[in-house]
């Protein structure tokens, strides 16, 4: 099973994917964790083509301490479960993912928090770049 995690470093998460420098991808297989770089990515192919392509990877589950809903859709549609992450260390959410104690990211957590979800009028560019 691989998930996959947003992080502003290499072992520290960021607070969401659209504020993420990196991508970390933790295969529970080989036990290898694969960083790809996001900066320039999203302004060449967008956001939501970026998310796409990161579905693409064979992922089970992605994990973040926070989740946009249009973020959510996305991973939705393609079948990907998401995870709460628990603190902003990369090593401790991939021991508690292989514990099994990351719980089911709830919903509506996305609608009543953050600031993304109260200023934008769409998920466009500018609200990815802050």
């Amino acid at each position: 099973m691989k998930i996959a995690f947003p992080l502003l470093n290499e072992k520290e998460l960021a607070v969401d994917f659209a504020h993420s420098h990196y991508i970390g991808i933790y295969d529970e297989t080989t036990g290898a964790t694969d960083l790809i770089p996001v900066s320039g990515i999203r302004k060449t192919v967008g956001s939501t083509l970026f998310l796409d392509g990161v579905s693409c990877q064979g992922l089970n589950f992605v994990a973040s301490p926070f989740f946009s809903y249009m973020i959510l859709r996305v991973f939705k549609e393609n079948e990907i479960e998401t995870l709460k992450a628990k603190g902003t260390s990369l090593d401790d959410n991939i021991r508690y993912f292989k514990n099994r104690t990351l719980k089911p990211f709830n919903v509506y957590e996305s609608l009543l928090i953050g600031d993304c979800v109260r200023d934008c009028t769409g998920c466009g560019s500018s609200c990815s770049e802050n």
